[in-house]
Protein backbone atom coordinates (compact mmCIF):
# COMPACT_ATOMS: atom_id res chain seq x y z
CA UNK A 1 0.00 0.00 0.00
CA UNK A 2 1.39 3.39 -1.01
CA UNK A 3 1.92 6.03 1.66
CA UNK A 4 -0.41 8.91 0.96
CA UNK A 5 -1.35 10.61 4.25
CA UNK A 6 0.88 13.29 5.73
CA UNK A 7 1.05 11.46 9.05
CA UNK A 8 2.12 8.17 7.46
CA UNK A 9 4.75 9.88 5.32
CA UNK A 10 6.20 11.74 8.31
CA UNK A 11 6.40 8.51 10.31
CA UNK A 12 8.04 6.79 7.36
CA UNK A 13 10.68 9.53 7.01
CA UNK A 14 11.44 9.35 10.72
CA UNK A 15 12.06 5.59 10.52
CA UNK A 16 14.13 5.98 7.36
CA UNK A 17 16.27 8.76 8.86
CA UNK A 18 16.99 6.58 11.89
CA UNK A 19 18.06 3.68 9.66
CA UNK A 20 20.22 5.83 7.38
CA UNK A 21 22.01 7.43 10.34
CA UNK A 22 22.72 4.04 11.88
CA UNK A 23 24.22 2.71 8.66
CA UNK A 24 26.28 5.76 7.77
CA UNK A 25 27.69 6.18 11.28
CA UNK A 26 29.09 2.66 11.34
CA UNK A 27 30.57 2.87 7.82
CA UNK A 28 34.27 3.59 7.56
CA UNK A 29 33.97 5.43 4.23
CA UNK A 30 35.59 8.72 3.15
CA UNK A 31 32.25 9.81 1.68
CA UNK A 32 28.65 8.83 2.36
CA UNK A 33 26.46 7.62 -0.50
CA UNK A 34 22.75 6.82 -0.52
CA UNK A 35 20.77 5.25 -3.37
CA UNK A 36 16.96 5.36 -3.53
CA UNK A 37 15.35 2.96 -5.99
CA UNK A 38 11.69 3.79 -6.53
CA UNK A 39 8.78 3.11 -8.84
CA UNK A 40 5.82 0.82 -9.48
CA UNK A 41 5.22 -2.64 -10.89
CA UNK A 42 4.27 -1.12 -14.25
CA UNK A 43 7.74 -0.05 -15.35
CA UNK A 44 11.43 -0.24 -14.51
CA UNK A 45 12.27 1.62 -11.31
CA UNK A 46 14.27 4.82 -11.31
CA UNK A 47 17.32 5.27 -9.10
CA UNK A 48 18.29 8.52 -7.36
CA UNK A 49 21.53 8.85 -5.44
CA UNK A 50 23.66 11.39 -3.63
CA UNK A 51 27.18 11.53 -2.18
CA UNK A 52 28.82 13.86 0.34
CA UNK A 53 31.61 13.82 2.90
CA UNK A 54 29.04 14.85 5.51
CA UNK A 55 26.51 12.09 6.13
CA UNK A 56 24.00 14.55 7.63
CA UNK A 57 23.93 16.44 4.35
CA UNK A 58 23.37 13.34 2.26
CA UNK A 59 20.53 12.19 4.55
CA UNK A 60 18.97 15.66 4.30
CA UNK A 61 19.10 15.43 0.49
CA UNK A 62 17.46 11.99 0.54
CA UNK A 63 14.59 13.24 2.70
CA UNK A 64 14.21 16.33 0.51
CA UNK A 65 14.00 14.10 -2.57
CA UNK A 66 11.16 12.13 -0.96
CA UNK A 67 9.41 15.35 0.12
CA UNK A 68 9.51 16.65 -3.44
CA UNK A 69 8.15 13.38 -4.78
CA UNK A 70 5.29 13.47 -2.27
CA UNK A 71 4.47 17.11 -3.03
CA UNK A 72 4.23 16.31 -6.74
CA UNK A 73 2.34 12.99 -6.50
CA UNK A 74 0.53 13.24 -3.14
CA UNK A 75 1.85 9.80 -2.30
CA UNK A 76 5.19 8.01 -2.09
CA UNK A 77 6.17 5.34 -4.65
CA UNK A 78 4.70 1.86 -4.37
CA UNK A 79 8.16 0.28 -4.45
CA UNK A 80 11.07 1.77 -2.49
CA UNK A 81 14.51 0.34 -1.78
CA UNK A 82 17.30 2.15 0.05
CA UNK A 83 21.00 1.34 -0.32
CA UNK A 84 23.90 2.76 1.65
CA UNK A 85 27.38 2.21 0.26
CA UNK A 86 29.30 0.18 2.83
CA UNK A 87 32.57 -0.57 1.04
CA UNK A 88 34.33 0.99 -1.96
CA UNK A 89 37.42 -0.19 -3.83
CA UNK A 90 39.32 1.48 -6.65
CA UNK A 91 40.14 -1.08 -9.35
CA UNK A 92 41.66 -1.05 -12.80
CA UNK A 93 39.07 -1.37 -15.54
CA UNK A 94 41.04 -4.22 -17.07
CA UNK A 95 40.73 -6.23 -13.85
CA UNK A 96 36.98 -5.68 -13.57
CA UNK A 97 36.46 -6.47 -17.24
CA UNK A 98 38.53 -9.66 -16.94
CA UNK A 99 36.61 -10.73 -13.82
CA UNK A 100 33.31 -10.47 -15.69
CA UNK A 101 34.67 -12.18 -18.81
CA UNK A 102 36.03 -15.08 -16.78
CA UNK A 103 33.20 -15.77 -14.36
CA UNK A 104 32.55 -19.45 -13.78
CA UNK A 105 28.82 -18.71 -13.83
CA UNK A 106 27.42 -15.80 -15.81
CA UNK A 107 25.74 -12.79 -14.21
CA UNK A 108 27.31 -13.33 -10.80
CA UNK A 109 29.30 -10.11 -10.50
CA UNK A 110 27.78 -8.76 -7.32
CA UNK A 111 29.26 -5.26 -7.04
CA UNK A 112 27.95 -1.84 -7.94
CA UNK A 113 30.15 0.23 -10.23
CA UNK A 114 30.93 3.94 -10.19
CA UNK A 115 32.75 5.38 -13.19
CA UNK A 116 34.26 8.14 -11.10
CA UNK A 117 35.52 8.63 -7.56
CA UNK A 118 32.67 10.96 -6.56
CA UNK A 119 29.79 8.69 -7.66
CA UNK A 120 28.65 11.14 -10.34
CA UNK A 121 27.92 8.17 -12.65
CA UNK A 122 27.19 5.04 -10.67
CA UNK A 123 25.00 1.98 -10.94
CA UNK A 124 23.86 -0.49 -8.31
CA UNK A 125 24.50 -4.17 -9.03
CA UNK A 126 20.76 -4.64 -9.60
CA UNK A 127 20.73 -1.81 -12.16
CA UNK A 128 23.66 -3.36 -13.99
CA UNK A 129 21.74 -6.56 -14.63
CA UNK A 130 18.28 -5.02 -14.85
CA UNK A 131 19.48 -2.94 -17.81
CA UNK A 132 21.91 -5.58 -19.15
CA UNK A 133 25.00 -3.39 -18.76
CA UNK A 134 26.72 -6.72 -18.28
CA UNK A 135 25.39 -8.88 -21.07
CA UNK A 136 25.43 -12.52 -22.08
CA UNK A 137 24.21 -13.80 -25.42
CA UNK A 138 23.99 -17.44 -24.35
CA UNK A 139 24.46 -19.07 -20.96
CA UNK A 140 27.62 -21.00 -21.90
CA UNK A 141 29.51 -18.06 -23.44
CA UNK A 142 31.28 -15.41 -21.30
CA UNK A 143 29.53 -12.22 -20.19
CA UNK A 144 30.81 -8.86 -21.35
CA UNK A 145 30.19 -5.19 -20.69
CA UNK A 146 27.88 -3.78 -23.36
CA UNK A 147 29.03 -0.26 -24.27
CA UNK A 148 25.79 0.63 -26.05
CA UNK A 149 23.65 -0.41 -23.09
CA UNK A 150 25.95 1.40 -20.66
CA UNK A 151 25.69 4.67 -22.56
CA UNK A 152 21.94 4.30 -23.02
CA UNK A 153 21.63 3.78 -19.27
CA UNK A 154 23.77 6.87 -18.55
CA UNK A 155 21.68 8.95 -20.94
CA UNK A 156 18.45 7.82 -19.26
CA UNK A 157 19.69 8.26 -15.70
CA UNK A 158 21.84 11.40 -16.13
CA UNK A 159 20.36 13.39 -19.05
CA UNK A 160 22.07 16.62 -17.95
CA UNK A 161 25.59 15.16 -17.96
CA UNK A 162 25.88 14.49 -21.72
CA UNK A 163 28.55 11.92 -20.84
CA UNK A 164 29.67 9.08 -23.11
CA UNK A 165 31.91 6.24 -22.00
CA UNK A 166 34.32 4.41 -24.28
CA UNK A 167 35.29 1.16 -22.62
CA UNK A 168 38.62 0.98 -24.45
CA UNK A 169 39.64 4.30 -22.89
CA UNK A 170 38.66 3.49 -19.30
CA UNK A 171 41.53 3.20 -16.82
CA UNK A 172 39.84 2.65 -13.51
CA UNK A 173 36.47 2.38 -11.81
CA UNK A 174 35.22 2.25 -8.25
CA UNK A 175 33.34 -0.90 -7.27
CA UNK A 176 31.19 -0.97 -4.16
CA UNK A 177 28.98 -2.98 -1.82
CA UNK A 178 25.85 -1.72 -0.14
CA UNK A 179 23.65 -2.37 2.87
CA UNK A 180 20.00 -2.16 1.91
CA UNK A 181 16.37 -2.30 3.03
CA UNK A 182 13.13 -2.66 1.08
CA UNK A 183 9.97 -0.96 2.31
CA UNK A 184 6.95 -3.28 2.33
CA UNK A 185 3.69 -3.28 4.29
CA UNK A 186 4.87 -0.67 6.76
CA UNK A 187 8.20 -2.38 7.44
CA UNK A 188 11.80 -1.89 6.39
CA UNK A 189 12.89 -5.38 5.36
CA UNK A 190 16.63 -5.95 5.72
CA UNK A 191 18.24 -7.29 2.55
CA UNK A 192 21.25 -9.55 2.32
CA UNK A 193 24.54 -7.89 1.47
CA UNK A 194 27.31 -9.17 -0.85
CA UNK A 195 27.65 -12.68 -2.22
CA UNK A 196 25.13 -14.63 -4.31
CA UNK A 197 22.16 -13.52 -2.19
CA UNK A 198 22.98 -9.81 -2.45
CA UNK A 199 19.93 -7.54 -2.40
CA UNK A 200 17.36 -10.18 -1.43
CA UNK A 201 15.33 -10.30 1.78
CA UNK A 202 15.99 -12.63 4.67
CA UNK A 203 13.31 -15.08 5.78
CA UNK A 204 11.25 -13.12 8.28
CA UNK A 205 9.54 -15.78 10.35
CA UNK A 206 8.97 -19.49 9.81
CA UNK A 207 10.90 -20.98 6.90
CA UNK A 208 8.15 -23.34 5.83
CA UNK A 209 5.60 -20.54 5.96
CA UNK A 210 7.86 -18.51 3.68
CA UNK A 211 8.21 -21.42 1.26
CA UNK A 212 4.45 -21.96 1.23
CA UNK A 213 4.00 -18.30 0.37
CA UNK A 214 6.49 -18.64 -2.51
CA UNK A 215 4.71 -21.72 -3.84
CA UNK A 216 1.29 -20.07 -3.82
CA UNK A 217 2.56 -16.86 -5.38
CA UNK A 218 4.40 -18.77 -8.08
CA UNK A 219 1.37 -20.98 -8.71
CA UNK A 220 -0.62 -17.80 -9.35
CA UNK A 221 2.10 -16.59 -11.74
CA UNK A 222 2.19 -19.89 -13.64
CA UNK A 223 -1.61 -20.06 -13.82
CA UNK A 224 -1.69 -16.56 -15.33
CA UNK A 225 0.83 -17.62 -17.97
CA UNK A 226 -1.72 -20.04 -19.49
CA UNK A 227 -3.34 -18.32 -22.47
CA UNK A 228 -6.94 -18.82 -23.55
CA UNK A 229 -5.70 -21.36 -26.10
CA UNK A 230 -4.23 -23.52 -23.33
CA UNK A 231 -0.68 -22.75 -24.44
CA UNK A 232 1.72 -21.15 -21.95
CA UNK A 233 3.69 -17.99 -22.45
CA UNK A 234 6.97 -19.88 -22.79
CA UNK A 235 9.04 -17.39 -20.81
CA UNK A 236 10.86 -14.06 -20.73
CA UNK A 237 14.25 -12.43 -20.72
CA UNK A 238 13.27 -9.74 -18.19
CA UNK A 239 15.89 -6.99 -18.75
CA UNK A 240 13.97 -5.74 -21.78
CA UNK A 241 10.78 -7.80 -21.40
CA UNK A 242 11.60 -10.05 -24.33
CA UNK A 243 9.32 -13.04 -24.73
CA UNK A 244 11.09 -16.36 -25.39
CA UNK A 245 10.42 -17.95 -28.74
CA UNK A 246 9.86 -21.61 -29.45
CA UNK A 247 7.97 -24.22 -27.48
CA UNK A 248 8.59 -27.64 -26.02
CA UNK A 249 6.21 -30.52 -25.40
CA UNK A 250 8.00 -31.84 -22.31
CA UNK A 251 8.05 -28.43 -20.65
CA UNK A 252 4.39 -27.79 -21.40
CA UNK A 253 3.31 -31.05 -19.77
CA UNK A 254 5.60 -30.81 -16.75
CA UNK A 255 4.53 -27.20 -16.13
CA UNK A 256 0.91 -28.38 -15.98
CA UNK A 257 2.03 -31.21 -13.69
CA UNK A 258 3.76 -28.78 -11.31
CA UNK A 259 0.75 -26.46 -11.22
CA UNK A 260 -1.37 -29.47 -10.28
CA UNK A 261 1.12 -30.27 -7.49
CA UNK A 262 0.48 -26.86 -5.93
CA UNK A 263 -3.13 -27.92 -5.36
CA UNK A 264 -1.72 -30.36 -2.79
CA UNK A 265 -0.48 -27.33 -0.85
CA UNK A 266 -3.66 -25.29 -1.14
CA UNK A 267 -6.54 -26.47 -3.28
CA UNK A 268 -7.59 -23.72 -5.68
CA UNK A 269 -10.65 -24.76 -7.65
CA UNK A 270 -10.27 -21.67 -9.85
CA UNK A 271 -7.12 -23.10 -11.45
CA UNK A 272 -8.87 -26.16 -12.90
CA UNK A 273 -10.51 -24.55 -15.97
CA UNK A 274 -7.18 -23.26 -17.27
CA UNK A 275 -5.42 -26.48 -16.32
CA UNK A 276 -7.95 -28.42 -18.38
CA UNK A 277 -7.40 -26.03 -21.27
CA UNK A 278 -3.65 -26.67 -21.04
CA UNK A 279 -4.22 -30.44 -20.99
CA UNK A 280 -6.52 -30.22 -23.99
CA UNK A 281 -3.96 -28.07 -25.80
CA UNK A 282 -1.38 -30.84 -25.28
CA UNK A 283 -3.78 -33.43 -26.69
CA UNK A 284 -4.84 -31.35 -29.68
CA UNK A 285 -1.36 -30.10 -30.53
CA UNK A 286 1.04 -32.89 -29.65
CA UNK A 287 -0.83 -36.20 -29.24
CA UNK A 288 -0.69 -38.54 -32.23
CA UNK A 289 -1.62 -42.20 -32.74
CA UNK A 290 0.15 -44.57 -35.12
CA UNK A 291 -1.54 -47.95 -35.38
CA UNK A 292 -1.99 -49.04 -31.76
CA UNK A 293 0.68 -46.71 -30.36
CA UNK A 294 0.54 -43.11 -29.20
CA UNK A 295 3.26 -40.45 -29.15
CA UNK A 296 3.67 -36.80 -28.21
CA UNK A 297 5.32 -35.02 -31.13
CA UNK A 298 7.71 -32.10 -30.97
CA UNK A 299 9.32 -29.81 -33.50
CA UNK A 300 8.00 -28.18 -36.67
CA UNK A 301 6.46 -29.92 -39.65
CA UNK A 302 7.84 -31.61 -41.74
CA UNK A 303 10.52 -32.32 -39.13
CA UNK A 304 8.32 -33.66 -36.36
CA UNK A 305 10.03 -36.00 -33.94
CA UNK A 306 9.05 -38.19 -31.00
CA UNK A 307 10.97 -37.84 -27.75
CA UNK A 308 10.86 -40.57 -25.14
CA UNK A 309 10.63 -37.87 -22.47
CA UNK A 310 7.62 -36.23 -24.12
CA UNK A 311 5.49 -39.36 -23.77
CA UNK A 312 6.58 -39.67 -20.16
CA UNK A 313 5.85 -36.02 -19.31
CA UNK A 314 2.33 -36.31 -20.73
CA UNK A 315 1.69 -39.39 -18.58
CA UNK A 316 2.85 -37.44 -15.49
CA UNK A 317 0.37 -34.70 -16.36
CA UNK A 318 -2.57 -37.05 -16.96
CA UNK A 319 -1.79 -39.13 -13.88
CA UNK A 320 -1.42 -36.14 -11.55
CA UNK A 321 -4.70 -34.68 -12.80
CA UNK A 322 -6.43 -37.99 -12.07
CA UNK A 323 -4.78 -38.27 -8.66
CA UNK A 324 -5.87 -34.73 -7.69
CA UNK A 325 -9.38 -34.69 -9.15
CA UNK A 326 -10.31 -38.42 -9.21
CA UNK A 327 -11.37 -37.82 -12.83
CA UNK A 328 -10.06 -40.65 -15.05
CA UNK A 329 -11.05 -39.18 -18.43
CA UNK A 330 -7.41 -38.92 -19.56
CA UNK A 331 -6.33 -42.44 -18.53
CA UNK A 332 -6.84 -43.91 -22.04
CA UNK A 333 -4.42 -41.31 -23.45
CA UNK A 334 -1.85 -42.23 -20.79
CA UNK A 335 -2.22 -45.95 -21.53
CA UNK A 336 -1.74 -45.39 -25.25
CA UNK A 337 1.36 -43.29 -24.58
CA UNK A 338 2.74 -46.08 -22.39
CA UNK A 339 2.47 -48.36 -25.43
CA UNK A 340 4.54 -45.79 -27.30
CA UNK A 341 7.19 -45.93 -24.57
CA UNK A 342 7.22 -49.75 -24.77
CA UNK A 343 7.95 -49.40 -28.49
CA UNK A 344 11.08 -47.37 -27.57
CA UNK A 345 12.48 -49.91 -25.07
CA UNK A 346 14.20 -53.09 -26.29
CA UNK A 347 14.31 -56.53 -24.70
CA UNK A 348 17.39 -55.57 -22.64
CA UNK A 349 15.68 -52.53 -21.08
CA UNK A 350 17.68 -50.14 -23.27
CA UNK A 351 15.84 -47.12 -24.64
CA UNK A 352 15.83 -45.23 -27.93
CA UNK A 353 15.46 -41.55 -27.21
CA UNK A 354 14.21 -39.92 -30.42
CA UNK A 355 12.24 -41.19 -33.43
CA UNK A 356 11.28 -39.57 -36.71
CA UNK A 357 7.55 -38.98 -37.01
CA UNK A 358 5.45 -40.46 -38.54
CA UNK A 359 7.83 -43.15 -39.82
CA UNK A 360 8.97 -44.04 -36.26
CA UNK A 361 12.44 -44.70 -37.61
CA UNK A 362 15.28 -44.12 -35.16
CA UNK A 363 16.58 -40.55 -35.21
CA UNK A 364 18.84 -40.52 -32.14
CA UNK A 365 19.61 -43.49 -29.93
CA UNK A 366 20.66 -41.15 -27.14
CA UNK A 367 19.99 -37.45 -26.66
CA UNK A 368 19.85 -36.69 -22.93
CA UNK A 369 19.97 -39.00 -19.93
CA UNK A 370 16.85 -37.47 -18.37
CA UNK A 371 14.60 -39.28 -20.85
CA UNK A 372 15.36 -42.69 -19.35
CA UNK A 373 14.34 -41.76 -15.82
CA UNK A 374 11.32 -39.84 -17.09
CA UNK A 375 10.13 -42.86 -19.09
CA UNK A 376 10.46 -45.27 -16.18
CA UNK A 377 8.72 -42.83 -13.84
CA UNK A 378 5.90 -42.27 -16.31
CA UNK A 379 5.26 -46.01 -16.52
CA UNK A 380 5.26 -46.27 -12.72
CA UNK A 381 2.84 -43.35 -12.31
CA UNK A 382 0.43 -45.09 -14.66
CA UNK A 383 0.94 -48.45 -12.94
CA UNK A 384 -0.04 -46.83 -9.66
CA UNK A 385 -3.35 -45.89 -11.26
CA UNK A 386 -4.28 -48.94 -13.33
CA UNK A 387 -2.28 -51.79 -11.74
CA UNK A 388 -1.07 -53.11 -15.12
CA UNK A 389 1.73 -55.54 -14.15
CA UNK A 390 3.31 -55.34 -17.62
CA UNK A 391 4.19 -51.72 -16.86
CA UNK A 392 5.92 -52.67 -13.62
CA UNK A 393 7.84 -55.46 -15.32
CA UNK A 394 9.04 -53.07 -18.00
CA UNK A 395 10.27 -50.61 -15.34
CA UNK A 396 12.15 -53.44 -13.58
CA UNK A 397 13.75 -54.39 -16.89
CA UNK A 398 14.81 -50.78 -17.46
CA UNK A 399 16.28 -50.63 -13.94
CA UNK A 400 18.40 -53.69 -14.63
CA UNK A 401 19.87 -51.73 -17.52
CA UNK A 402 20.32 -48.59 -15.35
CA UNK A 403 22.15 -50.59 -12.68
CA UNK A 404 24.28 -52.48 -15.21
CA UNK A 405 25.34 -49.26 -16.95
CA UNK A 406 25.95 -47.35 -13.71
CA UNK A 407 23.33 -44.66 -14.29
CA UNK A 408 23.78 -43.42 -10.72
CA UNK A 409 26.80 -41.51 -12.05
CA UNK A 410 24.39 -39.07 -13.72
CA UNK A 411 22.82 -38.00 -10.40
CA UNK A 412 19.54 -37.58 -12.27
CA UNK A 413 16.53 -36.14 -10.46
CA UNK A 414 14.09 -38.19 -12.56
CA UNK A 415 15.86 -41.40 -11.58
CA UNK A 416 15.67 -40.26 -7.95
CA UNK A 417 11.91 -39.76 -8.32
CA UNK A 418 11.60 -43.13 -10.04
CA UNK A 419 13.68 -45.03 -7.48
CA UNK A 420 11.59 -43.62 -4.66
CA UNK A 421 8.38 -44.78 -6.34
CA UNK A 422 9.79 -48.19 -7.28
CA UNK A 423 10.92 -48.90 -3.72
CA UNK A 424 7.37 -48.25 -2.52
CA UNK A 425 6.26 -51.15 -4.67
CA UNK A 426 9.40 -53.33 -4.67
CA UNK A 427 11.48 -52.57 -1.56
CA UNK A 428 14.49 -54.51 -2.80
CA UNK A 429 18.03 -53.79 -1.64
CA UNK A 430 19.42 -53.26 -5.15
CA UNK A 431 16.97 -50.44 -5.80
CA UNK A 432 17.69 -48.78 -2.48
CA UNK A 433 21.44 -49.00 -3.14
CA UNK A 434 20.96 -47.43 -6.54
CA UNK A 435 18.94 -44.61 -5.00
CA UNK A 436 21.62 -43.94 -2.38
CA UNK A 437 24.43 -43.97 -4.93
CA UNK A 438 22.49 -41.49 -7.07
CA UNK A 439 23.12 -38.67 -4.57
CA UNK A 440 25.87 -39.68 -2.12
CA UNK A 441 28.82 -38.82 -4.37
CA UNK A 442 27.19 -35.60 -5.54
CA UNK A 443 26.61 -33.83 -2.22
CA UNK A 444 29.87 -31.85 -2.17
CA UNK A 445 29.23 -30.63 -5.70
CA UNK A 446 25.70 -29.54 -4.75
CA UNK A 447 26.96 -27.75 -1.64
CA UNK A 448 29.47 -25.68 -3.62
CA UNK A 449 27.29 -24.97 -6.65
CA UNK A 450 26.70 -21.20 -6.92
CA UNK A 451 23.71 -21.30 -9.24
CA UNK A 452 20.08 -21.98 -8.34
CA UNK A 453 20.04 -25.36 -10.06
CA UNK A 454 16.51 -26.38 -9.10
CA UNK A 455 16.69 -30.09 -9.95
CA UNK A 456 19.16 -30.63 -7.08
CA UNK A 457 16.37 -30.11 -4.56
CA UNK A 458 14.03 -32.41 -6.49
CA UNK A 459 16.66 -35.15 -6.49
CA UNK A 460 17.46 -34.77 -2.80
CA UNK A 461 13.83 -34.65 -1.67
CA UNK A 462 13.03 -37.88 -3.56
CA UNK A 463 16.07 -39.48 -1.93
CA UNK A 464 14.99 -38.12 1.46
CA UNK A 465 11.56 -39.76 1.10
CA UNK A 466 13.21 -43.04 0.11
CA UNK A 467 15.45 -42.90 3.19
CA UNK A 468 12.38 -42.57 5.43
CA UNK A 469 11.18 -45.84 3.93
CA UNK A 470 14.56 -47.45 4.62
CA UNK A 471 14.20 -46.35 8.23
CA UNK A 472 10.64 -47.70 8.50
CA UNK A 473 11.75 -51.06 7.11
CA UNK A 474 14.58 -51.26 9.69
CA UNK A 475 17.22 -51.68 6.98
CA UNK A 476 19.92 -50.61 9.40
CA UNK A 477 22.97 -51.04 7.18
CA UNK A 478 21.43 -49.07 4.33
CA UNK A 479 20.19 -46.38 6.72
CA UNK A 480 23.68 -45.92 8.12
CA UNK A 481 25.00 -45.39 4.59
CA UNK A 482 22.42 -42.72 3.81
CA UNK A 483 24.15 -39.80 5.59
CA UNK A 484 20.74 -38.42 6.47
CA UNK A 485 22.01 -35.64 8.71
CA UNK A 486 24.31 -34.30 5.98
CA UNK A 487 21.54 -34.65 3.40
CA UNK A 488 19.12 -32.75 5.65
CA UNK A 489 21.60 -29.90 6.06
CA UNK A 490 22.12 -29.83 2.31
CA UNK A 491 18.39 -29.75 1.62
CA UNK A 492 17.98 -26.76 3.94
CA UNK A 493 20.97 -25.08 2.28
CA UNK A 494 19.59 -25.52 -1.24
CA UNK A 495 16.07 -24.42 -0.26
CA UNK A 496 17.47 -21.14 1.03
CA UNK A 497 19.87 -20.77 -1.91
CA UNK A 498 17.13 -21.30 -4.51
CA UNK A 499 14.83 -18.91 -2.66
CA UNK A 500 17.35 -16.11 -2.38
CA UNK A 501 19.07 -16.43 -5.77
CA UNK A 502 16.27 -17.52 -8.07
CA UNK A 503 12.94 -15.90 -7.13
CA UNK A 504 11.66 -12.54 -8.35
CA UNK A 505 10.83 -10.79 -5.12
CA UNK A 506 9.73 -7.19 -5.75
CA UNK A 507 13.15 -5.87 -4.66
CA UNK A 508 14.68 -7.78 -7.57
CA UNK A 509 11.85 -7.52 -10.12
CA UNK A 510 11.65 -3.71 -9.78
CA UNK A 511 14.85 -3.23 -11.82
CA UNK A 512 13.50 -5.09 -14.88
CA UNK A 513 11.61 -3.58 -17.81
CA UNK A 514 8.15 -4.66 -16.65
CA UNK A 515 8.20 -5.89 -13.04
CA UNK A 516 4.56 -7.00 -13.02
CA UNK A 517 5.30 -9.44 -15.85
CA UNK A 518 7.79 -11.50 -13.86
CA UNK A 519 6.98 -10.78 -10.21
CA UNK A 520 6.91 -14.03 -8.19
CA UNK A 521 8.46 -16.03 -11.01
CA UNK A 522 11.52 -18.24 -10.60
CA UNK A 523 14.47 -17.35 -12.80
CA UNK A 524 17.84 -18.68 -13.93
CA UNK A 525 20.39 -15.97 -13.26
CA UNK A 526 23.23 -17.48 -15.31
CA UNK A 527 21.06 -17.42 -18.45
CA UNK A 528 20.09 -13.72 -18.57
CA UNK A 529 17.67 -14.15 -15.65
CA UNK A 530 15.61 -16.41 -17.89
CA UNK A 531 12.07 -16.98 -16.66
CA UNK A 532 10.79 -20.08 -18.47
CA UNK A 533 7.93 -22.46 -17.68
CA UNK A 534 10.27 -25.31 -16.80
CA UNK A 535 12.09 -23.04 -14.34
CA UNK A 536 8.76 -22.66 -12.55
CA UNK A 537 8.12 -26.42 -12.73
CA UNK A 538 11.44 -27.58 -11.27
CA UNK A 539 11.35 -25.06 -8.43
CA UNK A 540 7.72 -25.76 -7.61
CA UNK A 541 8.21 -29.53 -7.52
CA UNK A 542 11.20 -29.27 -5.19
CA UNK A 543 9.60 -26.74 -2.88
CA UNK A 544 6.28 -28.60 -2.70
CA UNK A 545 8.14 -31.78 -1.70
CA UNK A 546 10.11 -29.84 0.93
CA UNK A 547 6.98 -28.27 2.37
CA UNK A 548 4.99 -31.50 2.48
CA UNK A 549 7.60 -34.07 3.49
CA UNK A 550 10.73 -32.59 5.02
CA UNK A 551 11.38 -32.76 8.74
CA UNK A 552 14.74 -31.53 9.90
CA UNK A 553 16.74 -34.38 11.42
CA UNK A 554 19.04 -32.18 13.46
Amino acid sequence: MQLSTFKDVENFKEQLTYWLKAQLLKNDQPVSTIFISYGSLDERCKVWHSTDVDHFIVIKRAIKFLDQYYEKNRQLPALMKFDVVSHTEEKSWQDVDAEVNNQKHNNHYRKGISFDENFNVAFLEQEIYGKALIKGLVYNKPNFFDEININNAIKAKYPILKKTIKLTELNKVWVFDTTAVFYENGEFLALQSTGPENGVRFIQDNKKAEIKDLILKNADFLHREILDSGCFVYGYFPAYNRELRGYNTVRHCTAVYALLETLEVEYNQNYLPKIKKAIQYAIDTFYREVNDLAFMIDGVEPNFEVKLGSNAAAIFMFAKYQEITKDDQYQPYAENLAKGIRHMVNSDGETTHVLHFPSLEEKEKFRIVYYDGEAALGLLRLYQLNGDETLLELVKLMFEHFILKGYEKYHDHWLSYCTNELTKICPEEKYFKFGLSNYLKHMKFILNRKTAYATFLEMMMSAYKMIQRIKELNLTELYEQAQLEQLSHLIEHRVEFQRSTGFFYPEVAMYTAKPSQILNAFYVRHDRFRTRIDDQEHNLSGFVAYLNYFENQV
